[in-house]
């Protein structure tokens, strides 16, 4: 295997001298690469993250009252935080109807490739009766951009390409900081889950009339 990548290394460098500062990815394994990927540069996106990001600052206050304790059967949402601005509320209400088990409401409020697989899956938990029993919410805050500057350039490029093919210009996130409790079924199918405190990290991009849900990200995301 060793002679075709003898000839496989001219023709890389070849082209690897013909893309000049674009960013440039080699995919190989032992025997030499079997791809080449060729993408935009990398200050493009990290340019596009900072423009793109809202100005937090400029939100406007919400005026709505926010029941702190809401309960639907077994399932209760605890609220401890303040609700400032529309980014927050959407992602309060998302929270809400996962509790109330309202995933009509939920469909509206996120994009069509957030709700196919993974609401669409979980709203199939729900009925088999696989939920959370309880979530108590410590922070719910809006980031503000100093906040999300140490995001990956991978993540930032990720996050643009996403908003871009939902037609999406403007976005923020926000970040959720929780205690949650499984029900006893869920616990026995997926022990591994287990109770506790997350962090989870919601994408949303600006529409015409708001915001929608676009992607949620797990603990670690601002830094990994």
């Amino acid at each position: 295997m060793k002679k075709p990548l003898i000839f496989a290394v001219p023709a890389l460098c070849l082209l690897l001298a013909a893309c000049g500062n674009a960013n440039i990815g080699v995919i190989g394994g032992a025997d030499g690469p079997t791809a080449i990927y060729v993408g935009e540069k990398s200050d493009d996106f990290e340019k596009q993250f900072s423009a793109r990001y809202i100005d937090t600052s400029k939100l406007n206050e919400v005026s709505t009252n926010i029941q702190r304790v809401f309960t639907s059967d077994d399932r209760t949402l605890t609220l401890d935080d303040d609700i400032e601005n529309l980014p927050e509320l959407t992602v309060y209400d998302f929270y809400r109807n996962e509790t109330d088990g309202n995933f009509k409401e939920i469909k509206n409020a996120v994009t069509d490739d957030f709700w196919t697989p993974c609401m669409e899956n979980e709203e199939k938990s729900f009925k088999n009766g696989i939920y959370l029993t309880s979530v108590h919410i410590n922070e719910l805050e809006v980031l503000d951009a100093d906040d999300v500057k140490n995001i990956t350039a991978e993540n930032k490029k990720q996050i643009i390409e996403k908003l871009d093919v939902l037609g999406m210009n403007e976005f923020c996130m926000v970040e959720v900081e929780a205690e949650i409790k499984h029900n006893e079924k869920s616990l026995s199918l997926a022990p591994q889950v287990g109770d506790g405190e997350i962090e989870r990290y919601y994408l949303l991009g600006k529409t015409d009339d708001g915001y929608k849900i676009a992607e949620v990200y797990w603990e670690g995301f601002l830094n990994d």
